[in-house]
């Protein structure tokens, strides 16, 4: 819906996710986390091992500590709900593509929780 971007391809899967790179050769990736064979956490992972510019952001329904930090703690750069609004998936990827974080306000506040609890 954004005429300054352009789709470079899906997949279903992160089984060949390095092959997948190298032949689309995005600039972001949004990513699942639940798929059949290599789920998204491991793409994340591999990406970034392999891709390290390509930004991602996890768009999910899951919304639990241990994905939404393993995520991060893999090198996405966003994370957000798959109940987001068209505008705010736009508004995500504009500020991933520009160097920042995107996060869905309930997410931002679990990041936020978790690091409040860390240095009290």
């Amino acid at each position: 819906l954004s005429p300054e971007l352009e789709w470079a391809g899906g997949f279903a899967n992160c089984n060949e996710v390095k092959a997948d790179m190298q032949r689309t050769q995005p600039d972001l990736v949004l990513m699942d986390i639940e798929m059949p064979g290599t789920d998204g956490l491991s793409g994340v992972k591999l990406i970034k091992e392999h891709f390290p510019s390509v930004k991602i952001i996890m768009q999910t329904a899951f919304d639990d500590d241990d994905k939404i930090f393993t995520a991060l703690q893999y090198g996405a750069e966003g994370y957000i709900l798959k109940t987001a609004s068209v505008t705010q998936i736009a508004q995500s990827i504009d500020e991933v593509l520009k160097g920042g974080a995107a996060m869905t306000p309930s997410i931002a506040l679990k990041v936020m929780r978790y690091y409040n609890n860390k240095t009290s």
